[in-house]
């Protein structure tokens, strides 16, 4: 393995901190365009995939068997924050399908929200499965189950015929067998993939008639999380910003510092990204992704501001130190 300085912190013009990582961009053929590190670090994927883990339901013709609207199909693709709007989706989904929230197998949390704005929940407040990050994804297999003639029970365990059959698109489109498999933290398998061929999934998104096979469930999955980039995140969250400032793009974040991206380059065509920092640090992985997206022409930089390298202000208000990328990207 082999990771590279993405992101240098620095106070007083004394380096204090530096997180490592790794960088992929594919394009949808699978070349190698770009990397900075090791663009073949085997890793999870975590939540960045979670489009690909829609497909069954959309071969299924899912969407239209149960009346989901596009925003519900948008929530199969979601890591939210459990605001209102996401957890009245949920509950429009389970309610489509027959089902209750105690279906749901990804138990609950409190909803992120409170973390993404640095508020706290109010006392006494309660919640449930719904209000989970992952609750659409769940949601969306269980239906996924209901249109396949699949059993509800066990859905999230790796010895599913659902999960199983995901595993597979995962091989296909991913191009690749060295996919291992290891349990998420809502309860569903998660794949550790070669970082490039994750990029190469984004690629498939951003522009799906290079697949045939799952042009028709790669391209609802895009257009879906495209038009309701509010519903993939939320409020004060990267994925729900970028899409919303380039609304070609398919962004989709992973715990432990990932991110996925799929944009149209003026200059590459479509393509595929995809980052992940080593120790985790999410500030890290927003400032590294704003500044290959901005080298790409993607955004501009004064585009999601809150986002890119800047000065890192104290208590009171005042710069104290200063975030930077430390990396070129190396291009093939």
């Amino acid at each position: 393995m082999n990771l590279t300085p993405l992101i240098e912190l620095s106070r007083g013009g004394t380096l204090e901190c530096v997180h490592f990582g790794a960088v992929a961009l594919a394009n949808r053929h699978g070349k190698l365009l770009a990397h900075a590190g090791d663009a073949h670090w085997l890793t999870f994927s975590r939540s960045t995939l979670k489009a690909l883990q829609s497909l069954p339901f959309m071969q299924a013709q899912g969407p239209t068997q149960f009346g989901f609207a596009s925003e519900q199909i948008a929530m199969l693709c979601a890591s939210h924050n459990g605001e209102d709007s996401h957890v009245a989706q949920t509950q429009g989904m389970l309610e489509k399908a027959g089902l209750t929230t105690k279906a749901l197998r990804c138990g609950c949390h409190v909803p992120g929200i409170f973390e993404a704005t640095g508020t706290a929940p109010p006392v006494g407040a309660v919640y449930d499965e719904r209000h989970n990050n992952c609750s659409g994804k769940h949601s969306g297999m269980l239906a996924a189950c209901l249109a396949l003639g699949l059993p509800t029970q066990g859905y999230a365990t790796l010895e599913h015929p659902l999960q199983k059959q995901i595993l597979e698109i995962m091989q296909h489109i991913l191009e690749t067998d060295d996919i291992g498999v290891a349990v998420d933290g809502c309860g569903v398998p998660c794949y550790r993939v070669p970082l490039h061929r994750a990029a190469l999934g984004f690629a498939h998104l951003a522009a799906s008639d290079s697949l045939p096979s799952h042009q028709s469930g790669l391209e609802i999955a895009a257009n879906t999380m495209q038009t309701h980039p509010y519903l993939i995140a939320g409020r004060d969250r990267i994925d729900t910003a970028l899409m919303q400032a380039v609304p070609s793009a398919v962004s989709k974040i992973g715990a432990e510092a990932l991110i996925g991206v799929g944009v149209h380059s003026s200059s590459h065509g479509p393509l595929g990204i995809a980052l992940k920092i080593e120790d985790g640090s999410e500030r890290a992985r927003d400032v590294a992704i704003h500044r290959i997206l901005e080298e790409l022409g993607v955004i501009g930089a004064d585009e999601l501001l809150s986002y890119r390298a800047a000065p890192i202000l104290g208590v009171a208000g005042n710069a104290v130190g200063a975030i930077q990328p430390a990396f070129d990207l190396i291009w093939a």
